[in-house]
């Protein structure tokens, strides 16, 4: 079935809060899956299912209480921003005043270099014209965009998206959809969305594994 390789692989991954305290937090118990290149994954869960906790353990952002998660067979907490994550508030990810310095920095090149702001940003739908634009003058999908711009522009091996469509309209939606559908095809990109929601995702996400109080259900068939 996958064609690809395998490149980030989680075994046994558990995470608890404040271990060895009388508050101990079991956020999530014994999760194993690997991501093979150009996987689309949807992890669907409530509020409280460990989804976001699970999003920083593959980001190499937190490290796992037991159990390992590595990227192209090393630890991804050791390489951090290979994976790359698109939290749910896409404000407190944005550091720069001005599109073109955000996009730059987020990216790892000059904000002089129009050329690679203008492809960055042409790359998730948005108007070259934008580049100049302040932040705080952004709609919220357009602030979502410009940090996947940034994201996008450092050739992620992965990247994990924590609730990308809450707060656009059926719109916004479709077409946020069907850009990163279009770039996992073309590129090879490998994309794992976090999500409440299934509606719509089909496309970008042909996989789905349920997370339900810290556990990975099986997939009803």
């Amino acid at each position: 079935e996958h064609r690809h390789a395998p490149i980030l692989e989680l075994s046994g991954v558990s995470h608890e809060y404040g271990s060895g305290t009388p508050w101990a937090l079991n956020a999530l118990r014994d999760i194993s899956f690997t991501l093979h290149e150009g996987d689309g994954l949807l992890i669907h869960g409530d509020n409280g299912s460990g989804k976001s906790t699970l999003a920083w353990i593959m980001a190499g952002l937190t490290v796992p209480t037991t159990g390992t998660c590595v990227l192209d067979n090393r630890v991804v907490s050791e390489q951090v921003g290979a994976v790359a994550i698109q939290f749910q508030a896409a404000r407190l990810q944005l550091m720069r005043s001005r599109v073109d310095l955000e996009v730059g920095s987020a990216g790892g090149f000059s904000p002089d270099d129009h050329a690679r702001v203008t492809e960055a940003l042409v790359a998730v739908g948005l108007d070259a014209e934008l580049a100049k634009r302040p932040i705080d003058q952004l709609s919220g999908g357009q602030m979502r965009r410009v940090v996947l711009a940034g994201l996008l522009a450092r050739s992620p091996r992965v990247l994990i998206l924590d609730e990308p469509l809450a707060g656009l309209d059926a719109a916004s939606q479709r077409d946020l959809v069907q850009l990163l559908a279009h770039r996992r095809r073309t590129t090879n990109l490998t994309v794992v969305v976090i999500s409440h929601d299934f509606a719509g995702l089909e496309e970008l996400c042909p996989r789905t594994l349920h997370l339900h109080d810290g556990r990975l259900e099986p997939a009803a068939v």
